[in-house]
């Protein structure tokens, strides 16, 4: 082999290294350019919902509406709007209720809200990451059927979409009968996307 043939051979692999380079730089930033367009998209498309918490002159209580459908990362802005109401997650952390809510999500309870404390229209957020059914009720009013529910995603087969009682071994404090009623069905949730009390 003569010399000039090492260097063009040489300067042929020189050449396709440099190339190599700049495609696999080209391959990173399209790949990063899309992981940052794609997290500025899933920020953008995050939605709040608002559920209200409502009280009549006659003394029914609801939530308006009393089921959700959402996207996982969404928010739900619950707002007082009359009487006195809780916010509180059908969980054991919270007075060692029946566990329906998924079983990797975070329980939540707003306490009480009053309809002109701490200022009118009093607010309560969560954010819903974990995907499934949730079930929730208000403190003072449950035994009023004052329940909602929220199908984030999928709705799955966590706890909510089982039987109530399911786990009758936990010693949980079950739902009362008139809250069960109460609930609107997965399926129409699903179905309508927002499903209001009859």
């Amino acid at each position: 082999m003569s010399a000039g043939h090492n260097r063009t051979t040489w300067s042929r692999v020189a050449n396709a290294e440099a190339r190599a380079n700049d495609i696999v730089k080209m391959l990173f930033a399209v790949y990063f350019g899309c992981m940052v367009m794609l997290g500025q998209a899933t920020h953008a498309t995050a939605a709040t919902v608002e559920i209200k918490l409502m009280q009549t002159p006659a003394g029914k209580t609801y939530f308006d509406p009393a089921g959700v459908h959402i996207a996982p990362g969404d928010t739900v802005r619950w707002v007082q709007i009359g009487g006195f109401h809780s916010v509180t997650a059908y969980h054991p952390s919270n007075d060692n209720h029946e566990l329906r809510i998924p079983v990797s999500a975070k329980p939540w309870d707003s306490d009480i809200l009053l309809a002109n404390y701490p200022k009118r229209g009093a607010t309560f957020e969560h954010v819903f990451t974990v995907p499934g059914v949730y079930d929730y009720f208000c403190k003072p009013h449950e035994m009023a059927g004052m329940v909602g529910r929220i199908v984030v995603g999928d709705a799955g087969d966590g706890p909510a979409t089982k039987p109530f009682g399911y786990a009758p071994g936990e010693h949980w404090k079950s739902v009362p009968e008139i809250a069960r009623n109460a609930f609107p069905p997965v399926g129409e949730i699903l179905q309508k996307g927002t499903v209001r009390v009859r």
